[in-house]
């Protein structure tokens, strides 16, 4: 019983020392999981205002474009989305173009760029099918 108390009392610690050993692997990847999430909903933001900005251009109302893009959270891409309406075609189309470069957490630039498009045939908005130049 004597031998398995020295046992005992030799081990205690070991947790404290497993724990400084991997604390530093947790706080990156923990840091991690809220940039790749943080980046995901910045990603979706620009999807939903391509797909808001282009719903509004084929809309009657010219202020909608205006109140759409006041649903995009954040200005940078907000700025960096632009759309057409050609009523002629029936059709609307928007595009973005962002890209951002910044300095990150231990000098690490962090950049990210969005380009994308969409084309709106505006079929709903008008009777009968689409005249004139069609893409």
């Amino acid at each position: 019983m004597q031998k398995a108390r020295f046992l005992i009392h030799q081990e205690k610690g070991q947790a404290l020392a497993e724990f400084a050993a991997i604390l530093p692997i947790l706080i990156l990847l923990v840091g991690g999981i809220v940039m790749a999430c943080f980046y995901g909903f910045r990603s979706a933001s620009a999807d939903w205002g391509v797909f808001i900005d282009g719903v509004a251009a084929g809309s009657f109302d010219q202020g909608a474009t205006a109140y759409a893009q006041k649903s995009v959270t954040w200005q940078d891409i907000r700025s960096g989305i632009s759309w057409t309406n050609q009523p002629d075609t029936r059709s609307a189309s928007t595009k973005i173009n962002v890209f951002n470069s910044r300095p990150g957490p231990w000098g690490v630039n962090l950049t990210e760029a969005y380009r994308a498009s969409a084309f709106f045939r505006l079929w709903r908005f008008y009777a009968g099918p689409p005249t004139g130049n069609i893409r």
